[in-house]
């Protein structure tokens, strides 16, 4: 363990040569740092696969590959130049650098946590579907059975155990209920609800061990609530599946170029881009949650790594992306940390279309698709169709990963080529349709056409109900008390009330801040930053010129579960 915080010390040394610079220059000292990771990576690999430290493996996985893609961005900023705007990305990735080395030396301390403690959903219900195991599976006909039957102290000491456990499930369903879509929300919370009823009525039972039927009611109460927790499971499942098909669209629909576009053309207390930008902060604490469950469901420590360093990432950019657009949506940081953000979305996208079974995703839009049919033919809603066409999209880019493919080739039932060449000719039908649309000229624009409308935008309400039996139930916590890797607080940047008028008046006060400038001065700022926008994404896509490549793919393939012995 010493010879490991020696290395990270040893890292932490460089990083702090490299930011002592007055400009980001010179390439030697990252050069340094990636050798020092890659010698501290292979240091680590030997020791976990010695000691069999599991949770400790998944913090360095998702350390080390937050430290690759920083540093993949550092280098692409330390080519831009010594602009402000460059600084302020260069700084801001390497402040995440240092963050995750302290994290490493915090974890290879004495008397330090392991890592990742492991409370996935799953496991909390699986370990109290085990317990109550115990009083279900009893055979009041057989004597042998009620003599293994746990004393009355073992009995209570088991239901207090059980009781924390069930803290920590309803908590995780709470907090996925607060951004759950709003047809699910009342229904998680009745299943909560029916949860800790029948908690507090075997905890009652476990209580009365002199009654003549204490074994027969025991075990219809463990009866009752294991049937409460497959119930609650099963439609956080659906919930999950259905929330997966809104989030994906919602990044479509909330990205950051428009809130770049509509922070431009508004004025500064437009309720318009407050609205947007709330919006955009529920996707990705929808985006949050999915991906806590997707942990749970990953097949290996790669798939986990990924998953976690995906959150990691909206984590860090959540106290930073928005700010850099408010403050100027045409600085060249808010377009790297855009760049950045865009990365990590399709990375995400791309690891829970591997997590997620294909049969239930196919079902849970099928399930969509039959209701939206049955609401339509009442009553036409054109951006309810286009969600649901843009929702089958997600089906198409599902079976073209490699990983699902499989699951095609697997299939008994093969298509008639005459039911395929009939789909073609059906294309070729609407085509021509199209074709001929096109040839008529322009049409007046009072007829009505057959565009499709905006995108419509879910309310998405808060939906929290109070309980008395919420209120009493100890232990239950369903806000983001634990961060993924980054301890930021969440930002309060969308408060429709007088707070937020007097934040736009201390943003006037500033001085410079809003300063007008004349139109050579800003004609000649957009060409600069267009000019290093397009360097930028050339950096990008090159990096022969440092030494660093290969190292870097090495320390990749170890941190995505190189670590899995």
């Amino acid at each position: 363990m010493d010879v490991l915080r020696k290395q990270l010390e040893s890292c932490l040394n460089i990083l702090n040569r490299g930011t002592g610079a007055t400009s980001p220059t010179g390439l030697n000292w990252l050069n340094d740092l990636c050798a020092a990771l890659l010698e501290f990576s292979t240091l680590v690999h030997s020791s976990l696969c010695s000691h069999k430290q599991s949770e400790s493996a998944e913090m360095v996985c998702l350390c080390l590959s937050q430290i690759m893609i920083c540093i993949r961005q550092v280098e692409s900023t330390m080519k831009l130049g010594c602009g402000a705007s460059v600084m302020a990305s260069h700084q801001y990735f390497l402040d995440r650098i240092r963050w995750c080395l302290k994290r490493l030396m915090h974890l290879y301390s004495p008397g330090s946590d392991a890592g990742i403690p492991e409370r996935s959903f799953l496991k909390l219900v699986d370990s109290v579907l085990d317990t109550l195991a115990v009083f279900t599976s009893q055979n009041e006909e057989n004597t042998d059975a009620l003599n293994c039957f746990p004393s009355p102290e073992e009995v209570l000491s088991l239901s207090n155990e059980m009781r924390v456990y069930i803290d920590l499930i309803l908590g995780q369903s709470l907090g996925f209920a607060n951004v759950a879509l709003s047809q699910d929300k009342r229904a998680l919370s009745a299943l909560c609800q029916k949860v800790i009823r029948e908690c507090n009525a075997f905890q009652g039972e476990c209580k009365l061990p002199g009654s003549a039927s204490y074994h027969s009611n025991l075990k219809l109460k463990a009866m009752n609530l294991e049937q409460a927790l497959y119930q609650l499971e099963d439609f956080i499942n659906d919930a999950l599946l259905r929330l997966v098909f809104t989030c994906f669209l919602d990044f479509e629909k909330f990205s950051v170029d428009k809130i770049r576009t509509v922070l431009s053309n508004s004025s500064e207390d437009d309720a318009a881009a407050d609205e947007l930008i709330a919006d955009f902060d529920v996707n990705i604490d929808r985006a949050t949650q999915i991906g806590i469950f997707a942990i749970a469901f990953a097949p290996n420590l790669k798939m986990k790594t990924m998953m976690r360093s995906c959150l990691a990432s909206f984590e860090s950019l959540d106290t930073s992306l928005i700010p850099s657009l408010q403050a100027n949506g045409s600085d060249l940081h808010s377009d790297i940390l855009e760049q950045h953000f865009n990365e990590e979305v399709t990375k995400f996208k791309a690891a829970l279309q591997e997590i997620i079974d294909s049969r239930a995703l196919l079902g849970c839009y099928l399930e969509l698709l039959s209701a939206g049919i049955a609401s339509n033919e009442k009553v036409c809603d054109k951006e309810r169709l286009q969600d649901l066409a843009e929702m089958s999209m997600l089906l198409f880019e599902h079976f073209h990963l490699d990983t699902n493919r499989k699951v095609l080739t697997e299939t008994k039932n093969q298509v008639e080529p005459q039911r395929i060449i009939k789909r073609f000719k059906i294309l070729r039908s609407i085509l021509r349709k199209l074709h001929g649309c096109l040839g008529v000229g322009k049409r007046d624009e009072n007829e009505p056409t057959h565009q499709m409308g905006k995108h419509m935008v879910e309310d998405v309400t808060d939906g929290h109900e109070t309980n008395d039996n919420l209120d009493n139930f100890t232990g239950l916590t369903t806000g983001r008390s634990n961060s993924i890797l980054y301890d930021t607080g969440r930002r309060s940047r969308v408060i429709r009330n007088q707070d937020s008028k007097q934040t736009t008046e201390a943003l006037k006060t500033k001085p410079g801040l809003l300063k007008r400038e004349s139109l050579r001065t800003v004609m000649f700022k957009r060409q600069n930053i267009a000019e290093s926008r397009r360097l930028y994404n050339t950096i990008c896509n090159q990096s022969a010129d440092l030494e660093i490549t290969d190292i870097l793919d090495q320390l990749t393939g170890m941190s995505n579960g190189y670590f899995e012995c």
